[in-house]
């Protein structure tokens, strides 16, 4: 018996006195199951209170409901435990069912994957490449971010954002981050755009399309998209994150399809799950599309593209996607050759359940004839010449960057500008520890020719966040003329203007929505800012010098445009 498995028999063991197999769903009652039942049930016991919130989770194997058990409150206010019955807001859960959507439509030749999206939905802004339904599906359309947009425009977390005001919001879009096709970035407004698609060509709303077509033939009677807040879900979760000793609630008010808006529960999941093993709702074609994997111009595989991350997991083939709006977080795993499957789902904002759910894949699997724990790769401490060849500058997203330093025979990291940062532990090969409690590390990654070219900030099993490495000019910020970029700035693409000013020393952008943005600089013509819908302002000059335009960025949203309208603030 692998070590590992022995490590489950024994807290299954010492489990077994606590808690009994728990008997929802109508499960099956399996006795060569019950250590891994009572395994799992320990899992659960960090959520377990009456005035916390929690989680669902449930487990099927061979097609079959084995588990199915909640721990903590659905509902602070009104002690309502958290249940595998218990609506939950699903997050990007939700892209799998949009993808499944578009296959459904494609295999009735409803759809042309490789067709300029614009063939459905005219009223987007043309540009001078084609974009395609499968690009979408992949995460290489290029589109801007909406969520980044809409804090651009001056929304806050407690805004509703409606599907009217998102379809605005994209329609006016003039630029991209980048030519469809050429790389991998996850995008919310793309699964967006699909879910328009799908009513487009459907004649029907989204909500209705994947009630008749996904939700009711599959019997998922507790789960649907939920475009108005204001509609009731009885039993639905709330929202929390934890303070101090206690927990706030988190607001979640979108009213957007697509790319998340699924409520659902752990154990409708499940029956979508089971839906990929007997395939009573779509049909080969259809499993065809979700499984194709792309890759981008620049050799950049669509890990997640279709809603479903494809990995390699102690030998065996899953299937995962994760989701986390507000205080919800959920995760679907499945395991094809197993006919093995787990749903979870949370309503508060430090649970992870990416580890969560691949733990009770352990405990279920741990003895599987594909599972295996491979032995690390051997590696070698880096040498001080090493360590300097990583020193450098990365940049996230733009404007921001970290900055890898050594320091005393070690590597240093830190937000740019911030000096001396946390040292890091190297734990392999060009792999180093950042935050060994939130499981984040970084690995350095090189080029064709040997050189540092980025690194990969990993976390966890929520997958990998990349950042390039770039080159800053040396530059004097006390020499900047701050007087020069100021005026009134405004964006058609948006609808929105800021002011720029200078208070007390600080370029500072103003929006009548939004507190002040103090904007640093730290190349020529180029500010860091605070918010995250702010990190780069980079000003354009006319030919005579004066300042003409803002191109203003932040995550997956880069260089919208503002054009300076007024010289003077005010």
């Amino acid at each position: 018996m692998r070590p590992r498995r022995q490590f489950w028999r024994a807290l299954a063991l010492a489990a077994s006195s606590l808690f009994a197999p728990a008997g929802a769903l109508g499960q099956v009652e399996d006795a060569g199951l019950a250590s891994e039942i009572a395994a799992t049930e320990a899992l659960l016991t960090l959520w377990h209170g009456d005035d916390v919130p929690g989680l669902a989770l449930s487990v099927m194997v061979d097609s079959e409901v084995v588990f199915g058990a909640g721990a903590g409150q659905a509902h602070l206010e009104h002690a309502s435990p958290m249940g595998p019955d218990t609506p939950v807001h699903a997050a990007s859960v939700s892209k799998q069912f949009t993808a499944f959507s578009i296959a459904l439509l494609a295999a009735d030749d409803l759809i042309d994957l490789d067709a300029d999206i614009r063939t459905y939905l005219p009223e987007l802004q043309p540009g001078p490449e084609v974009v395609t339904v499968r690009h979408l599906l992949d995460h290489m359309g290029g589109y801007r971010e909406q969520w980044t947009l809409f804090e651009m425009a001056g929304w806050s977390s407690s805004d509703v954002m409606t599907q009217a005001q998102q379809w605005r919001l994209l329609t006016r879009q003039t630029g991209r981050n980048f030519a469809p096709g050429a790389r991998v970035e996850y995008s919310n407004s793309g699964y967006a755009m699909l879910a328009r698609i799908v009513e487009e060509v459907s004649g029907q709303s989204f909500v209705a399309f994947t009630r008749t077509r996904i939700f009711e033939p599959l019997g998922m009677s507790s789960t649907h998209f939920r475009v108005d807040i204001s509609d009731p879900v009885p039993g639905r979760a709330l929202s929390y994150a934890p303070a101090g000793d206690g927990f706030v609630t988190q607001v979640y008010n979108a009213e957007t399809t697509g790319s998340t808006g699924l409520v659902t529960t752990t154990a409708d999941l499940l029956r979508w799950a089971r839906n990929f093993e007997t395939r009573g709702v779509g049909d080969t074609e259809v499993f065809n599309i979700l499984a194709e994997r792309a890759t981008a111009a620049n050799g950049q595989p669509s890990v997640f593209g279709r809603g479903q991350e494809l990995r390699r997991y102690h030998g065996l083939e899953t299937w995962s996607h994760g989701g986390r709006d507000a205080g919800y977080r959920a995760f679907l795993l499945r395991v094809p050759s197993e006919d093995f499957a787990v749903s979870v789902l949370a309503n508060r904002t430090d649970a992870d359940l990416a580890e969560l759910a691949f733990t009770v894949l352990d405990v279920f699997l741990g003895a599987a004839d594909g599972y295996r724990i491979d032995e690390p790769p051997a590696w070698q401490p880096a040498s001080l010449p090493e360590l300097e060849s990583y020193a450098g500058h990365y940049e996230f997203f733009p404007g921001l960057i970290y900055t890898v330093s050594v320091s005393d025979g070690a590597l240093q990291y830190a937000p740019r500008g911030s000096g001396r940062g946390e040292t890091l532990q190297q734990i392999g090969h060009a792999t180093f520890s950042a935050d060994p409690a939130q499981s984040v590390s970084l690995r350095f990654r090189t080029g064709p020719e040997g050189r540092v070219v980025g690194l990969d900030q990993i976390v966890g099993l929520h997958g990998v966040i990349p950042a390039e490495r770039i080159s800053l000019a040396p530059f004097d910020p006390d020499a900047v003329d701050l007087q020069a970029y100021t005026g009134i700035y405004y964006s058609p693409e948006l609808e929105t203007r800021y002011e720029l000013a200078v208070d007390d020393g600080l370029l500072v952008a103003r929006n009548i929505r939004l507190s002040d943005t103090p904007l640093t600089p730290y190349q020529a013509d180029t500010f860091a800012g605070t918010r995250t819908g702010m990190l780069r302002v980079r000003f354009e000059r006319g030919a005579d010098g004066v300042v003409t335009a803002a191109l203003v960025s932040g995550p997956l949203a880069e260089e919208v445009r503002f054009d300076r309208i007024q010289m003077v603030p005010g």
